[in-house]
């Protein structure tokens, strides 16, 4: 079971990283450009969080 939630942890991660650099690079929303970087590396920042916490309790089980 932990299995299953350690994959879908690191999958929302990887589209936590798709979505930041959606948003800092297509800005679709029309950010300025300091606005933009600070969400794009927000989102970065969660993803990668949320992908390592998701491969270590994939690891554990």
């Amino acid at each position: 079971m932990y299995y299953y939630i350690g994959k879908t942890l690191e999958l929302m991660g990887i589209a936590c990283l798709g979505a930041g650099l959606y948003l800092g690079c297509a800005n679709p929303y029309g950010y300025s450009e300091a606005k933009a970087m600070g969400v794009e590396m927000g989102f970065l920042t969660l993803g990668i969080l949320v992908f390592f916490v998701g491969r270590l309790i994939e690891k554990r089980s």
